[in-house]
């Protein structure tokens, strides 16, 4: 299968099942799934097998700096969602996200284990923010029949931009797009307009939670991309990054004191 293919057959396929695990269990658990590195671990994997094993573990560095503009972002939504209509929520956010990354990979150019620190402590505020933000309950709808083709066309489209964009960029651009919340933002859109504010704010805040698995994800690739063979670095990192998100399942699961 070529990797054209492969770009095409699986970013659907996760947008589907991460759409059908939120109509089925919930927003949150939505964007808490979306919040997995679902679409930027196989861009990784991409930029390692068209570029180079090195060129993806340069690129995870500038990807730790995406995911803090990814974060403010984040911050940005839950701060505009509950005082905003949707689209200037979205505007603002995505400007967060530009002007996060301007600052990270442009300006600051902070480095592997200071954009760490950066980022824990500001995905902790979006999982606070977003939680406090969410003053009406979600409520649940029946979704249209053009939602789900829309989702996929929209994930698959950003997904294969980024992509395709990679080589004219090199990996510092390139890793700083990689985080781009491909599967999330629709997620929050739809949420939004189908399910209201609450909801949205409800994958925010999974998404947010997420993101820790995410940088898990990346700070693995960068260390052991070119070290070991490609499948165990990709093998561990996306179990680290698995290991950090299930104690949010857990916890959403456990049954709460009466």
């Amino acid at each position: 299968m070529s990797l054209i293919a492969a770009k095409i057959i699986v970013t659907p396929t996760l947008m589907w099942a991460v759409s059908s695990a939120a109509r089925r269990w919930g927003s949150l658990v939505g964007g808490l799934l979306s919040g997995l590195p679902l679409t930027s671990a196989p861009i990784s994997i991409y930029l390692a097998a068209e570029q180079s094993e090195r060129f993806a573990a340069d690129a995870a560095v500038g990807s730790v700096e995406g995911l803090g503009a990814v974060t403010a972002s984040y911050l940005a939504y839950a701060f505009c969602a509950p005082r905003m209509g949707t689209v200037a929520a979205i505007l603002l956010a995505l400007g967060a996200f530009v002007l996060g990354g301007a600052l990270l990979h442009g300006v600051i150019q902070p480095g592997l284990w200071l954009a760490t620190a950066i980022d824990l402590p500001a995905m902790a505020l979006a999982v606070a923010l977003s939680r406090t933000a969410a003053e009406a309950p979600a409520r649940r709808s029946r979704p249209p029949r053009w939602d789900m083709p829309a989702r996929l066309a929209a994930a698959t489209s950003l997904v294969l931009l980024v992509s395709g964009l990679a080589p004219h960029l090199g990996p510092g651009l390139s890793g700083v797009l990689a985080p781009v919340p491909i599967i999330s933002w629709p997620l929050i859109a739809f949420a939004r307009a189908q399910d209201g504010v609450g909801a949205a704010l409800d994958v925010v805040r999974g998404s947010a939670q997420g993101a820790f698995g995410v940088l898990a994800f990346y700070v693995c690739v960068h260390l052991l991309l070119g070290r070991v063979d490609p499948v165990t670095a990709y093998a561990v990192s996306i179990a680290a990054s698995a290991a950090c998100v299930l104690p949010w399942l857990l916890a959403r699961r456990r049954p709460r004191a009466a």
